[in-house]
């Protein structure tokens, strides 16, 4: 065996003859690890071929000691050094930013990472307390791979020597239902809108017009609503009927969808089609590549938009 490396036989007064394994980690530092007591069956021989494994353990896997660091400090890294060099969306910065400033720091900051790894039950208490704090499965699942992602640039950067949340059983998320309004549900919300606009001041009637407008599409259409604030008129077709899904306005950040399945061509029936056609000036003709704004008079970008504050009680829901 290499010098240093060997097994340490100590007998104490409280636990008996305890076996303790010496020797050197891949960065050279000295380990001394207890593993187990002659009462618990262990002896000489079990402690040479248990610390035969650890050597092959620090040849093959470039094993090092665990050091005192806190999880802190790793969260600090990670979100300080190792996302901006990663040229992460702004919006997965932020997500990454709330679940583990606001929720993973409070809980689990002043805790050892190697405490963390062979104690995975501390992620377990901190689901069980997010739990009773009422997030939802799928918020909590979230968290949780966001703090895979991070133990994961941990263990390339040798400062884990596994992940804990692979040790965790699978979180089960149900899928919700997607509710879907019925025709006659459509018809009376587009109602409610009109009502509002006609009985609205001067003022704050086109609010209610662009309200009316963008809610139309967005239910024929199933857009979501950055890929809504990011459509040009070069990506409509108002003749075909047909819609190019390119980009996405997302947390101030304009950017591609996440997925290649996020870009896709939608069509759309003639009641989107007149709506478009009302509204584009001309622009879905010439290929334009402003935004598509269904405002009158001015025509503001839609995240620049601002409608007026009024109560829940003026909401057309409410009408």
């Amino acid at each position: 065996m290499p010098s240093a490396t060997c097994v340490i036989e100590y007998a104490g007064a409280a636990r008996g003859v305890v076996f303790r394994a010496k020797f050197r980690d891949a960065d050279g530092r000295q380990v001394q690890q207890t593993l187990g007591r002659a009462s618990d069956g262990w002896n000489r021989q079990k402690a040479e071929r248990e610390l035969g494994k650890l050597l092959d353990k620090v040849e093959r896997e470039r094993w090092r000691k665990p050091s005192r660091e806190r999880l802190s400090t790793l969260v600090d890294e990670f979100l300080d050094e190792y996302l901006p060099s990663r040229g992460r969306r702004r919006s997965t910065v932020l997500d990454y930013t709330n679940t583990l400033r606001g929720h993973v720091l409070p809980a689990l900051g002043d805790v050892e990472l190697a405490e963390l790894e062979t104690r995975p039950e501390l992620l377990d208490r901190y689901i069980a307390a997010k739990r009773r704090e009422g997030l939802a499965p799928k918020t909590i699942a979230n968290h949780l791979r966001t703090l895979h992602a991070m133990f994961e640039y941990a263990r390339r950067r040798r400062r884990m020597s596994s992940n804990p949340v692979e040790l965790l059983e699978p979180l089960s998320v149900p899928t919700p239902d997607t509710p879907v309004l019925r025709e006659e549900e459509v018809a009376a919300l587009l109602n409610a809108y009109r009502l509002k606009e006609d009985a609205a001041e001067p003022g704050e009637r086109e609010w209610w017009a662009l309200a009316r407008r963008l809610t139309a599409f967005a239910l024929g259409t199933a857009l979501r609503r950055g890929e809504i604030l990011a459509l040009r008129w070069s990506d409509v077709e108002l003749l075909e009927r047909r819609l190019h899904v390119r980009r996405s306005f997302v947390r101030g950040e304009m950017g591609e969808p996440k997925s290649r399945a996020g870009k896709r061509t939608i069509m759309f029936g003639p009641l989107r089609a007149s709506g478009l056609s009302g509204i584009d000036g001309g622009a879905a003709r010439t290929g334009s590549t402003t935004d598509v704004r269904p405002y009158p008079g001015s025509f503001p970008a839609l995240h620049d938009s601002r409608p007026p504050r009024r109560s829940s009680r003026d909401h057309p829901g409410n009408a």
